[in-house]
């Protein structure tokens, strides 16, 4: 007896939840031994996976919505370096981690792991294999001194040697550089991270992190098989969007207390997505109760079985500023003239004035194309397996693109209606 999966919800696309996941390997999931971390990688795949869960609901709890954890917990992990007294404190809460340095070490050893997780085959031209790029930037206010110890480390745990620019006589000019390299570093899709008002002439220093993604399905879709169907979006109304049919295919499957997952594989790499869909209507309550433990519950379900898939083709982007969310997450003293950011410099009490994070997603036929930027502005304080299983992902879900070397999550996104884009 087949069981079919659909998802009829009430909420606007917004139970799509996407998690980057990074494997081990090209070949079958099912073939793919799961290797376990190194405990140096432990800090930064926490405070990664943390502001997944957290900031699905924090974003918003209804709606499309895409961000990578990964990007923003680098360029925290960034400001980490540079924080003392309650602002460390706070930071060090939302990241789950009271040792920066240890954090630095994490980073630094991620970023070295998802080196690795892209497999370029013999013979296999370079732009049609998986690509994950990752990089750091640090701009400083010309003429301004760093403390040493933050500049090492923003340099060896993060690659980010900094740059001079005149945030003081031409603001604009520096705002424009810095976007132009965000860009530049996740092709094009991301090209105004940094918005005005975001860099003006007060400003310091600027840290930035950013994240590009490219990689085929390792079972590609049929284009031709591609059809209208009904997706049920939350508040009970039915969209008609395009659909994607995989049919009888040997896939990762799990389900439990009212939910069912599929893990997909993308070609040439570690890479993977897990598509996770509450029962129907239950999207809200699922996912404020997702915790890192019932993540973890949900891969331990997943097993390979015979599934007849049908997916819709998506394309979501976000770009908005995570000063709110950050501050109810734990960390408001950071945005006040009470931070203390004295391991960046001395010279000039320092808080932060905005953190802007833009992410895009598309899945199709091919693949997935994601890439996500985080930016950081300070500015001077004023003081200092069985038969078929069908699955159509016909109303809101959630999908996790994760590394299941280390675990750690790289894009987040929700799905509540995919013809809202």
């Amino acid at each position: 007896m087949t069981r079919r999966l659909i998802i009829l919800s009430s909420v606007p696309l917004a139970a799509f939840a996407l998690l980057l996941a990074l494997l081990s390997g090209g070949a079958a999931h099912a073939s793919r031994p799961r290797t376990q971390p190194g405990a140096i990688v432990l800090p930064a795949v926490g405070a990664t996976n943390r502001l997944a869960l957290e900031l699905l609901t924090k974003l918003g709890p209804t709606g499309n919505l895409v961000f990578s954890p990964y990007s923003i917990q680098a360029a925290l992990a960034m400001v980490d370096q540079g924080a003392a007294g309650s602002t460390a404190t706070q930071i060090g809460h939302v990241l789950g981690s009271q040792d920066s340095t240890a954090l630095g070490a994490a980073e630094a050893a991620l970023a070295n792991d998802l080196k690795g997780t892209t497999i370029v085959p013999t013979g296999t031209p370079n732009q049609d294999s998986a690509q994950l790029l990752v990089a750091n930037g640090l701009w400083v206010q010309s003429g301004m001194a760093l403390e040493s110890p933050f500049r090492t480390a923003l340099q060896q745990d993060f690659g980010a040697a900094p740059e001079s620019l005149e945030f003081g006589s031409a603001p604009d000019a520096a705002r424009q550089t810095i976007n132009n390299w965000v860009a530049g570093h996740t092709a094009q899709l991301i090209k105004n991270l940094m918005p005005p008002g975001s860099i003006n002439g007060q400003t310091a220093l600027v840290l930035a992190n950013a994240i590009y993604l490219k990689a085929h399905w390792a079972n590609p879709f049929v284009k031709a098989s591609t059809t209208d169907r009904p997706f049920s979006t939350a508040p009970g109304e039915r969209v008609s969007v395009p659909f994607m049919t995989e049919p009888s295919f040997a896939a990762q499957y799990g389900h439990g207390s009212g939910y069912q997952a599929i893990e997909l594989d993308y070609a040439d790499s570690g890479l993977s997505m897990l598509a996770v869909m509450p029962a129907q209507g239950t999207l809200a309550r699922f996912q404020r109760s997702l915790t890192a433990a019932g993540l973890a519950a949900v891969l331990r379900s997943l097993a390979l079985r015979n599934v007849d898939l049908q997916m819709p083709r998506v394309s979501l982007n976000l770009h908005t500023s995570l000063n709110d969310a950050l501050s109810a997450l734990g960390m408001p003293v950071a945005f006040t003239d009470g931070a203390d950011f004295s391991r960046i410099t001395r010279a000039t009490g320092l808080k932060i004035h905005d953190v802007e994070h833009g992410a895009v997603m598309k899945v199709d036929e091919a693949g997935t194309v994601a890439a996500a930027a985080t930016g950081v502005a300070l500015t001077p304080t004023a003081v200092l397996g069985g038969p078929a299983v069908e699955l159509s992902l016909n109303h809101p879900y959630l999908l996790f693109l994760r590394d299941r070397n280390t675990g750690a999550i790289l894009f987040a996104a929700r799905v509540a209606n995919p013809a809202a884009g």
